[in-house]
């Protein structure tokens, strides 16, 4: 079994690998991460619901319940359109998705779902620390030897 410094340090490397994922998901050059893009819902010819990006950079408001003007909204929800866009501003900072990460480690349950070998290293730290943690057969003749010869030095 690893000593409780390996299992913290690990686990300090496993969420900092977490956030670093974050950090490229929310920060990197794609629509759904554009301060001026909102999902707009719509229902198809076929009763589908289908959705589409909408930038909304030349609108009041970014918000799609405020209203817009219609000849001032443009399409974007592929990639390359986000690529070559000037007007591209990134709806996180990187405080706020360190914020956001932090929050989910708080909740129980996004935690286990998410991330559950964080829960594991915490367990086993958890475990270490109470030290009701498993020992084997080697370690308990060891201590049981020690016991003998600290006696005898006693006595």
């Amino acid at each position: 079994m690893r000593s409780s410094g390996a299992v913290y340090r690990k686990l300090k490397e496993v969420k900092f690998h977490h956030l670093i994922s974050l950090y490229k998901r929310y920060l990197r050059k794609s629509p759904e991460n554009c301060r001026y893009n909102a999902p707009y819902q719509f229902i198809d010819s076929e009763e589908k619901t289908q959705e589409i990006r909408l930038c909304l950079l030349h609108q009041e408001s970014t918000s799609l319940s405020d209203g817009v003007y219609p000849n001032l909204v443009d399409v974007c929800q592929a990639l390359k359109d986000c690529a070559n866009c000037n007007a591209f501003v990134v709806r996180y900072s990187r405080e706020q998705i360190k914020e956001l990460f932090e929050k989910e480690l708080a909740t129980k349950k996004i935690k286990e779902s998410k991330y559950p070998d964080i829960c594991a290293l915490e367990w086993v730290l958890e475990k270490s620390c109470v030290g009701t943690g498993p020992i084997n057969w080697i370690q308990r003749i060891y201590f049981e030897l020690k016991k003998l010869i600290l006696r005898n030095k006693i006595l």
